[in-house]
């Protein structure tokens, strides 16, 4: 299933759990596995993909934000409990980003993506080089007293 938009009193308790599942217990399994390796390597960084979903909330998106904020959360609480193992946790909470989905999704409908568009201060969706040169800088010793931070990478929107 994906992640359908829709309000809760029309998702069934499995598809609720399916969303939580995939996007934050999903970021939990990932983390749990991936921490004994870096503590035993003296550090490292962990960087969770959330979204701008995690911070406001948009109609009908109820799951999905509730696991974007639950992520942005988890890192929080990640930072704090290994920071003493000199392990960095942080999130990136990107905005639209132009991408296949994105083309798909409004191939037939150039006005409804300009309309969207029109939201965000810069006048445009992110490029997905600019998601990835986030994460990056999150993995660099550049960001080395970062953690536990949560870097939106979202055109501005959530500053509205």
């Amino acid at each position: 299933m994906l992640d359908k938009t829709a309000k809760i009193t029309d998702y069934s308790l499995a598809e609720w759990n399916e969303v939580i599942s995939i996007n934050l217990t999903g970021a939990f399994l990932v983390s749990r596995a991936a921490l004994p390796p870096m503590i035993a390597a003296g550090g490292g960084s962990i960087i969770h993909i959330a979204s701008m979903h995690g911070n406001v909330a948009r109609a009908g998106r109820a799951a999905y934000g509730t696991t974007k904020g639950g992520m942005i959360m988890l890192a929080k609480t990640l930072a704090v409990d290994h920071a003493p193992d000199n392990i960095r946790v942080n999130t990136i909470s990107p905005g639209g980003v132009e991408t296949s989905r994105t083309a798909f999704r409004y191939k037939d409908d150039p006005e409804g993506k300009r309309q969207t568009v029109s939201r965000y201060p810069l006048l445009r969706y992110g490029q997905p080089v600019e998601i990835a040169n986030t994460a990056l800088f999150l993995s660099s010793d550049a960001s080395s007293f970062i953690t536990g931070s949560d870097l939106a990478v979202d055109g501005g929107f959530t500053t509205l």
